[in-house]
């Protein structure tokens, strides 16, 4: 294994393991805290945290995405203080704003000023959050980002348990824990990384602020646009089909949804390895070769997930949620073509092209919504999965098509005969066989255990070296 390619599988390992404790702890905690809040204070926190993942690449205009990519091009300690210190005035001015906001709405509801205080103060502290974190991918120490997302999920925990349930602090409780979080974890950064050596007043450079802006604004149509297509998925199929058809939607995308995390980890870790290996004489053939590998590790994954769809459903849930059992093979191939998006995403990043990737995003997300809308009618819930996959098949044909007409990537015939066995998984999950459910079960789990039999290797010597 080459050097970028073991560093790729680094980066991921250490990135993986973060994200798979956050999640472990929050799927623990978030029981708790519907318990603890009334089931309207409980939809209003979950609205309001949609709000917030909106509310700061706006606020801040992408800053996170530019400093990220720019610090990874610098190796001078000048450069990267220019860089880190132009980000935070940008960052600053979206707090004032948040500040000026948060008056305004003190005056228009005036019954509601520590809530919107506790939400307020939230949305501060992630905006440096989110500027510490991006700036440690920069400096490329993923083992402190990954400590410092642990750190803020166990500090939120136990912020949970003394505002919310012992001191009874309600929604507003809430938001204290997670500012609470983003504060520990924003102190362990700074003095772990020495963040404030990085930051002068006089650093600050208007020629640096216009270059992180000309690569960053573009960037903020592709969260907004991936935002909307969330909440206009839950909209159009509760205002066509009932909220009972929502529901049945929300549970076949438990799976895919969680798969889809740990892909996006690969994706972060892609994108400082496709920046790193740029320049290299055999990049075309080292993107094509990971392409390739992440296709068939994909795929494996994705076979397991159809494998024990039918399981899934008959065990854990009744049978009025049994339709999602269909939507779940569509919803996979979505997974498996928004990686391979997301995949050139990596290399519009290497090239700072990230007009590309704001562009491309927003025609996928208006093709999510037609096709959803224009679908409904004839095809019920159907609509809503398939409109998802045909945004990220579109999405992955267009920016295809550009980045080969810069790099020369291409598909393996091994890549050829995974995509064989997939569609022989989505044809015969629609069969609803039981001797198929068996089989596929036993077949998926050998091509999955065959494909990543070296990472398996890897993860089980590194235990028992551990253990031992």
């Amino acid at each position: 294994m080459s050097k970028r390619e073991s560093s790729l599988m680094k980066n991921t390992a250490i990135l993986s393991f973060g994200t798979l404790c956050t999640k472990g702890i929050m799927f623990f905690i978030t029981p708790l805290i519907a318990r603890w809040l009334s089931s309207s204070d409980f939809g209003t926190y979950d609205l309001i945290l949609s709000y917030i993942s909106l509310l700061v690449p706006i606020v801040t205009l992408s800053s996170g995405e530019a400093i990220f990519r720019y610090l990874l091009d610098e190796e001078d300690d000048l450069s990267k203080k220019t860089i880190f210190s132009s980000t935070f005035f940008i960052d600053f001015i979206g707090i004032i704003i948040t500040l000026i906001a948060c008056f305004i709405l003190y005056i228009i509801f005036p019954d509601n000023v520590v809530v919107i205080s506790s939400v307020g103060l939230y949305l501060i502290t992630e905006i440096l959050f989110n500027l510490c974190m991006m700036s440690l991918r920069g400096f490329k120490q993923l083992n402190t980002y990954t400590l410092s997302n642990i750190v803020f999920v166990i500090a939120m925990s136990v912020s949970v348990i003394i505002f919310v349930y012992i001191l009874q602090y309600g929604l507003a409780g809430i938001f204290l824990s997670y500012a609470c979080g983003d504060i520990i974890s924003i102190i362990l950064m700074a003095l772990k990384a020495k963040l404030f050596s990085y930051f002068a007043i006089k650093s600050i450079s208007k020629t640096c602020v216009k270059s992180l802006l000309r690569y960053s604004l573009p960037m903020i149509p592709n969260s907004v646009s991936w935002w909307i297509v969330g909440v206009s998925d839950r909209s159009i199929i509760s205002f066509f089909l009932g909220t009972s058809a929502n529901a049945v939607y929300a549970v076949s995308n438990k799976v895919p949804n969680l798969a889809q995390t740990l892909f996006n980890v690969f994706h972060y870790s892609w994108q400082q390895n496709a920046t790193e290996s740029m320049n290299d004489d055999d990049r075309d053939l080292y993107y094509s070769k990971i392409m390739n590998n992440m296709v068939h590790i994909v795929v494996s994954i994705c076979l397991v997930m159809i494998g024990i769809n039918y399981w899934f459903f008959d065990f854990l849930f009744s049978e009025e949620y049994f339709n999602g059992y269909y939507q779940v093979p569509i919803l996979v191939t979505a997974i498996i073509f928004s990686m391979l998006s997301q995949f050139i995403g990596g290399i519009y990043v290497a090239r700072k092209e990230s007009d590309k990737n704001g562009k491309t995003t927003v025609i996928a997300a208006v093709t999510n919504i037609v096709v959803h809308i224009a679908l409904v009618h004839q095809i019920g819930l159907y609509a809503a999965s398939i409109s998802t996959a045909v945004a990220y098949i579109t999405l992955f044909i267009i920016r295809f098509i550009d980045i080969r007409q810069h790099y020369k990537l291409k598909f393996n015939k091994d890549t050829l005969v995974y995509s064989l066995v997939y569609l022989y998984f989505f044809i015969t999950s629609y069969l609803n066989n039981i001797f198929f459910h068996v089989f596929n079960l036993i077949f998926g789990c050998v091509i999955f255990l065959y494909v990543n039999k070296v990472i398996i290797h890897k993860v089980l010597s590194k235990t028992i070296s551990i253990i031992k």
